[in-house]
């Protein structure tokens, strides 16, 4: 499993991670190891993208957070 997998699947089980990554999302990927690449994927939501860095063979599919302003 890539990085980036692991780091989706990880947001979606740990809530401290998750409240950090809406507060901070390019910092939290950061500080996860998601390289500049995997980073602007998911802020960008490039689908074809994060399907390439994710593994074409292991691709699946997240729930992104919304990283927009609640305002």
């Amino acid at each position: 499993m890539t990085t980036l997998n692991e780091f989706l699947k990880q947001l979606g089980e740990d809530a401290a991670l998750l409240e950090a990554y809406k507060k901070d999302p390019e910092g939290v990927m950061r500080a996860n190891g998601l390289s500049e690449d995997e980073i602007q994927a998911v802020m960008t939501g490039d689908k074809s993208k994060l399907r390439s860095l994710g593994g074409d063979e292991e691709y699946q599919t997240f729930v992104v957070v919304n990283h927009g302003n609640d305002a």
